[in-house]
């Protein structure tokens, strides 16, 4: 058990977080929509991009039936905020050590670029790690889509999911 799952609102988002990528999964591989970009929230998940609210719904829905049968990887996402986040603190952290010390900064650079890049490149395994230890729960337990509402603002579509 993580300790995470102890803190009531914490596992919530957590678990919302996973069904969202769960969803964003099986909807770019059902549907092909253009771009979908998502953010969990306390009682359920956005959604922003051009999809049917009737898919969106099918593939929450098939989301958590998958994740209950046990397929955990639906909660990692390549392109969650959270490898970027975690790319962005470790290619900062390897500039500023790389950067310590005397010296001009036109000697530095050569080290910082190196320090950054290697920090990039152990970046996307790290970030998938902080998904999954962190970020994301595949245990949804008795939850369920309670409903889809789309809202749609200027050129931008966005579909809210309850999740109870």
């Amino acid at each position: 058990m993580n300790i995470l799952d102890t803190l009531p609102v914490v596992s919530t988002v957590r678990r919302n977080h996973g069904i969202e990528h769960a969803t964003i999964h099986i909807l770019t591989a059902q549907f092909r929509p253009a771009a979908l970009v998502g953010h969990a929230t306390l009682d359920g998940f956005n959604l922003y991009g051009e999809v049917a609210t009737e898919q969106v719904e099918w593939a929450a829905g098939e989301a958590l039936r998958r994740l209950r049968s046990g397929d955990s990887h639906l909660v990692i996402h390549p392109n969650c905020g959270t490898n970027f986040a975690t790319a962005g603190m470790a290619a900062g952290i390897a500039a500023w050590i790389a950067g310590m010390g005397g010296g001009k900064m036109s000697g530095k650079l050569p080290r910082i670029m190196v320090a950054s890049t290697l920090a990039l490149m152990l970046a996307m395994p790290l970030g998938f790690s902080v998904q999954e230890h962190i970020t994301t729960s595949p245990h949804v337990g008795g939850a369920q889509v309670l409903g889809v509402a789309r809202e749609k603002r200027g050129g931008l579509t966005r579909h809210q999911v309850r999740i109870g």
